[in-house]
């Protein structure tokens, strides 16, 4: 981090400068991977959100996610993807691209006029969540796939039903789903942190060291009692300079001993399971339910679980047999809910350079397409349509994938950036992925 961020965000912890989106992207001084128009598109996006979401958004997000203390809170959720705020070398690079790409989508949609922009933008400013965020970044960056392909685009689109939808792009109607982690395991996570640093203080000028088992999920007066526990033990241990053991309620045992851990000694927690494909189709039966007045609707599902990357048999699979897996999974309820026309499953995440080259799955009962998008994203999409197919409409959804990888540089077009992601970059940097420039 360049030592003038050090200060900003210095500034912020203690109270003395409120966050804005300019501290979000980081100085100008910090940002050598930009060139001179790099640097003037980073002044219009941070005036262009500051705008949409309003000057008191961010500190907002930020005074709400301390409260709560949870690891899913928007501002936590925002300091993940902040330019400024990345570790891993080189990725603050991806990170400005995805921001400008956010700022974009706004943009040109305000610029365009397109309608239900207001009402989108008046609901992001009243829920100030990361579940609400992300809804609003994929109403607005579908919206923006349309418009690339000169279709007729409208946010909050009203249903037959009355009230209002997600999106509509020419014909199609797409209601959004954001499936994001499963706070169960997060806050069980969050706990066991809680619990390590917990301990490490005890530690702190005492020659003693833990091993055993992390207790349950606490409550906030078991998790101080247990705290207490755990203090009178390391003042035990070190008196006697023997073992003491620490129990849980559920019976585990935590021992704390005198002297230095030996190689080997761990501490352990709960084994947390989620069932993925049971959460996911339990979200997507509720929309399901809920859009049976609209007429056909698609069910865009947005995924920001971990469900295509984290470690487990599905995140591991060919695109093709993550395709056959959800056909499967979906299928049953494409055929209880007649009104759905299709089901589509989609995630973005951050890849190391070279990302993969793109991908195209065709299968009896789903499409698979995965796309490298400008800088380090690849995106999965697996387009799962009902049996009794609608053939424009899967088609319109399958170009709209097969080319998003072009959009961002088509609205930067529109936005009086004609050099596209290409020229806002310094010279020294070479994006690695290739996709068609294209006009509708």
């Amino acid at each position: 981090m360049h030592p003038r961020d050090k200060e900003i965000w210095l500034a912020i912890d203690q109270g003395l400068r409120a966050i804005d989106w300019e501290a979000w992207f980081g100085c100008p001084e910090g940002a050598d991977y930009l060139s001179p128009a790099g640097h003037e598109v980073t002044a219009r996006a941070v005036a262009g959100l500051t705008a949409f979401f309003d000057s008191r958004w961010l500190p907002k997000a930020v005074t709400s996610s301390l409260a709560s203390g949870r690891a899913s809170d928007t501002f936590v959720g925002l300091g993940r993807a902040a330019p400024v705020l990345q570790i891993m070398n080189g990725a603050e690079r991806g990170a400005w691209v995805e921001a400008v790409r956010w700022w974009a989508a706004y943009a040109f949609l305000e610029e365009a006029g397109v309608p239900g922009l207001a009402s989108v933008r008046r609901d992001a400013r009243r829920d100030v969540t990361l579940s609400r965020f992300l809804h609003t970044q994929t109403q607005a960056r579908l919206a923006l796939m349309g418009a690339a392909r000169g279709l007729p685009v409208e946010l909050e689109p009203t249903k037959a039903s009355g009230g209002p939808g997600d999106v509509r792009i020419g014909p199609v109607f797409i209601e959004v789903v954001t499936f994001a982690e499963d706070q169960k395991l997060q806050d069980y996570e969050q706990f066991r942190q809680n619990c390590r640093v917990h301990l490490l203080t005890l530690d702190r000028d005492r020659d003693i060291y833990w091993e055993g088992d992390f207790p349950e999920l606490l409550n906030g007066n078991d998790f101080e009692t247990w705290k207490k526990q755990t203090e009178e033990a390391a003042q035990q241990c070190v008196a006697s300079r023997s073992p003491v053991n620490v129990l849980s309620s559920a019976g585990r045992r935590l021992t704390v001993h005198p002297g230095t851990a030996p190689q080997g000694t761990t501490l352990t927690g709960d084994t947390m399971e989620s069932d993925q494909g049971k959460r996911l189709l339990g979200k997507v039966r509720g929309k399901c339910a809920k859009t049976e007045g609209a007429g056909t609707a698609w069910i865009w599902v947005e995924d920001h679980s971990g469900l295509f990357h984290f470690p487990m048999p599905f995140a591991g699979m060919s695109l093709a047999a993550k395709s056959d897996a959800l056909a499967d999974l979906f299928g049953p309820l494409l055929g209880e809910y007649v009104h759905v026309a299709g089901i589509i499953v989609s995630n973005a995440a951050r890849r190391r350079l070279p990302l993969p080259l793109d991908e195209d799955a065709l299968r009896p009962a789903a499409q698979g397409f995965q796309r490298g998008l400008p800088l380090d994203r690849v995106r999965e999409t697996i387009v799962i349509p009902r049996r009794i197919l609608l053939p424009e409409q899967t088609n319109l959804i399958s170009r709209m994938c097969d080319a998003e990888a072009a959009a961002l540089d088509w609205a930067l077009r529109r936005l009086g950036v004609p050099g596209g992601v290409t020229s806002l970059l310094a010279n020294s940097i070479t994006p690695q992925w290739v996709s068609p420039l294209w006009t509708p």
